[in-house]
């Protein structure tokens, strides 16, 4: 199989199936994904926009103010009360100690996600959050970049200690039970 095909198979996280060359990708036709881990890239993925806000605010962080910094690089999907925010991470980071976490509401019992701080998966594999022009499926809309994804900017502490404090209690249970 092709690397493509091999993308749609289990391992397509995994940085040997990653598509690296420029002249393949400029040639590519439908959707597309970046591999967080490898690019050294993190983002708030926000399906309740209310939910989240009210989440970090517990946390001592401003959502809003993320959301509308000069220089906040976005996706837009065309969904109300959803985001996605992008950020690199600092020099001293290493990509695999951002584990991703999914922070479900747990009011009422439905437990929905309402963010996720994404980046690396466990075991060495990379989260991927799809970029535009991509279309999405429920809206059917490419979705659209807000700010300049050439000049991400770096991911705030508060958010960053967010993400570390939550790798470091997995590994910690992965290794201890």
């Amino acid at each position: 199989k092709s690397k493509v095909d091999a993308s749609m198979d289990d391992g397509w996280n995994r940085r040997e199936n990653a598509v690296i060359d420029p002249e393949r990708v400029a040639r590519w036709h439908g959707n597309v994904g970046l591999l967080l881990a490898f690019a050294r890239v993190a983002s708030i993925d926000i399906d309740d926009l209310a939910a989240a806000r009210a989440w970090f605010m517990v946390q001592g962080v401003d959502l809003d103010a993320m959301l509308n910094a000069p220089d906040a690089v976005r996706i837009e999907s065309g969904r109300e009360g959803r985001a996605k925010l992008f950020y690199r991470l600092p020099r001293e980071f290493q990509a695999d100690a951002f584990l991703t976490r999914r922070i479900l509401n747990t009011l009422g019992g439905d437990r929905r996600v309402i963010l996720e701080l994404r980046c690396a998966g466990k075991n060495g594999v990379s989260m991927q959050d799809v970029l535009p022009p991509s279309v999405h499926p429920i809206t059917g809309q490419p979705y659209r970049w807000r700010g300049d994804w050439r000049n991400l900017p770096e991911l705030p502490a508060d958010v960053a200690e967010l993400g570390l404090r939550h790798g470091a209690a997995a590994r910690h249970h992965a290794l201890h039970g």
